[in-house]
């Protein structure tokens, strides 16, 4: 009789600045796992990841190199190799040793990514995943599977770095009870290299600005992709419904200006504006995954410290009758 399997996923994304800084999903403990490096055409480097098993439980882990990307609402995106399809993608470039192992409480094992950049390499950032994840025990019916997706930023040598921006759209957010008035930016990155965008909005009534916004994301944009942010808008008491312009500038992490706009934004209704002096709210986050079979699986998340954690807790039905007559037929 086959038994179909469904999981809870633990899932966290190595994020931090500092590359080594340790991350944590469900007992599963992850150093070294963001590899940010300058690499030259035909060469080859090797970056260790350690994996140790904080649990009180044996643990088989699984290393799979998948795609990188990044979708409007997502900041990122793991991509199966049927949807890894950006010209920007490291994915061919990495394997990884060993690619199964299993580990004993308070065990751990080191991890070889080999990066091999093929000889003619052109311009551009390429970009993958290194998934680290458990693997259920055969048999079982209900699992809790932990992962830890392990960033790949590479910056190809000989070639100048493209961060060519363009804000595609804003759309006025109304106010609730739980949200301020604000406005949604879409942004896309049109370069070949990645950026972290820091943009700000002013909101003008002619020549009167009457309202701002700023979000410093945190999160890159990969090239070829777009990506949705919100900013809250602040001011003084209300906004009234109408039509306004806002300006719109997005700097890089270096303060470079790399995208300018000025477009039309409209209230519906009247807006309470977030008083001046508040901290910002950062933008929404969230991420998904991409199974083998192009299944979007969304989870959602906040930024903590530096990583994601997303917990997707899953129910299982175990048919028994009816997944005999299926493999019957």
């Amino acid at each position: 009789m086959k038994i179909k399997l469904m999981v809870g996923i633990l899932l966290a994304l190595c994020l931090g600045t500092a590359l080594s800084s340790p991350v944590l999903a469900g007992g599963l403990n992850v150093s070294g796992g963001k590899i940010e490096v300058n690499v030259t055409p035909g060469s080859n480097s090797t970056h260790v990841i350690n994996v140790q098993n904080t649990s009180d439980a044996a643990m088989n882990i699984g290393v799979d190199v998948e795609g990188y990307g990044v979708s409007s609402g997502n900041d990122f995106v793991v991509l199966s190799p049927a949807d890894d399809i950006s010209p920007y993608s490291a994915r061919q470039w990495l394997t990884v040793t060993p690619a199964s192992f299993s580990l004993a409480p308070g065990d751990s094992q080191n991890v070889t990514v080999t990066v091999n950049v093929p000889a003619g390499t052109g311009a551009g950032g390429r970009y993958a995943i290194v998934m680290i994840r458990t693997i259920p025990p055969p048999g079982e019916q209900v699992a809790t599977v932990s992962a830890i997706a392990a960033r790949v930023m590479l910056t190809v040598n000989g070639y100048s770095v493209d961060t060519s921006s363009q804000v595609t759209g804003i759309t006025s957010t109304n106010n609730t009870s739980s949200t301020p008035a604000g406005v949604t930016v879409t942004l896309a990155d049109n370069g070949n290299y990645y950026f972290y965008p820091q943009i700000n909005v002013t909101l003008m009534n002619g020549n009167t600005a009457v309202a701002t916004g700023s979000v410093d994301t945190g999160w890159p944009v990969l090239p070829g992709y777009s990506r949705q942010y919100q900013l809250n808008l602040t001011g003084a008491g209300t906004l009234p419904a109408g039509k306004y312009e806002a300006e719109i500038k997005v700097n890089d992490s270096s303060g470079n200006v790399i995208a300018q706009s000025t477009l039309p934004v409209s209230f519906g209704t009247n807006q309470v504006l977030t008083p001046q002096g508040t901290t910002p709210v950062l933008a929404t986050t969230g991420v998904s995954m991409m199974s083998a079979k192009g299944t979007n699986w969304p989870v959602i998340g906040d930024i903590v410290a530096a990583a994601i954690i997303l917990i997707l807790i899953a129910v299982i039905f175990l048919l028994a009758k009816r997944r005999t007559k299926t493999i019957g037929n």
